[in-house]
């Protein structure tokens, strides 16, 4: 009888630790909001170190010299195997599809070319 009561306190404990595990992935997970809101819609990126880039394009920017020149200047600062550039080339081809990602790519090959007077979206739009 002695063991049935060790197991359940220790099943109590675990049952608690499961529940606290479960209440804390709750509670730091945000949910979707609507179009135009964080969390809901297209996708942004904001992060802290600001390495990455901020793909907050307004209206009447051009997204494809966007992804092109900040793939340029993240090339310098970091690595290709890095987090930033994989985030980076995602969103630009989540919001320019193709061609987005065909422009970062670009941009960082332009910048680790070492062929400044290339390295421009112009530049890249006319051999495009």
């Amino acid at each position: 009888m002695g063991n049935l009561k060790v197991e359940a306190i220790f099943g109590g404990v675990l049952a608690l630790v499961v529940l606290g595990v479960a209440l804390y992935s709750i509670a730091n997970t945000t949910f979707g909001g609507s179009i135009g809101q964080p969390g809901g819609g297209q996708p942004t990126a904001q992060v802290s170190s600001g390495l990455a880039p901020s793909l907050t394009a307004e209206a009447g920017q051009d997204l494809i010299c966007e992804c092109y020149n900040d793939a340029r200047e993240l090339a310098g600062q970091v690595d290709v195997l890095s987090p930033e550039y994989r985030t980076g080339f995602e969103q630009c081809r989540a919001r320019g599809g193709v061609s987005g990602g065909d422009a970062w790519t670009a941009g960082w090959n332009a910048r680790l070319s070492g062929k400044p007077y290339e390295a421009s979206c112009r530049a890249y739009k006319r051999r495009g």
